[in-house]
């Protein structure tokens, strides 16, 4: 992005030079094949010209780059509404004791990078990706909430623990453990959650079982 920018400072520079020589040669001096005495003026505002179009186009590129970057914070959390959007940069972060707010970030990662346990696709997480952009949610929910999974979907939906109709399988938040990655505290340990950052252990359970 810089290229078209460095060419037009190099043509200010040749065109008063130029402009320079000119002045600074006679006009009656025997000189082979002389330029015409307004050619370094010429050649200065096509620099000019050049440099100002590489630098729109710079400013352009940075401001571009920036609206699709990640807004979001590690650590902050979004409701399953602006997950469904999943358009990355554009997602606003929830307080994460709202009840909605059932994803928190664990990490933003580029380039097919992979998320804290070393995955992308098949990660623990739950994960958004651009692309170019890949954010990494573990899950954020309170015990006693009931969500609907569908094996895949990659995301949980809130829904009334009364309800098991649709879509899905509806499991219940039995237990959660943070700062821990055993599930053996699980009463059900193969259909717990687990994620190393933050270390978190969510236990799922059929709805109206007991924990």
């Amino acid at each position: 992005m810089f290229i078209i920018p460095a060419i037009g400072v190099v043509l200010v520079v040749a065109g008063l030079v130029l402009r320079s020589r000119s002045k600074a040669t006679p006009a009656n001096a025997s000189a082979p094949a002389r330029l015409p005495s307004n050619s370094g003026t010429f050649v200065a505002i096509a620099g000019v010209v050049v440099l100002a179009l590489g630098l729109l186009a710079t400013i352009t590129h940075a401001t571009t780059t920036a609206t699709h970057d990640p807004e979001l914070a590690v650590g902050n959390c979004v409701t399953s509404s602006e997950y469904r959007s999943a358009q990355i940069g554009k997602i606003h972060p929830a307080d994460c004791a709202d009840h909605a707010a059932v994803y928190e970030l664990a990490a933003a990662v580029t380039n097919g990078a992979t998320c804290p346990d070393g995955k992308l696709k098949d990660a623990a997480y739950f994960v958004l990706t651009d692309g170019n952009h890949s954010l990494c949610f573990a899950p954020n929910v309170k015990v006693g909430d009931c969500f609907s999974m569908q094996a895949d979907v990659n995301q949980i939906t809130p829904v009334d623990c009364a309800t098991k109709n649709g879509a899905g399988v509806t499991a219940q938040v039995g237990a959660r453990f943070d700062g821990s990655t055993d599930t053996a505290q699980c009463a059900m340990p193969a259909g717990a959650t687990v994620t190393p950052k933050p270390a978190r252990v969510v236990c799922w359970q059929p709805v109206g079982a007991s924990s």
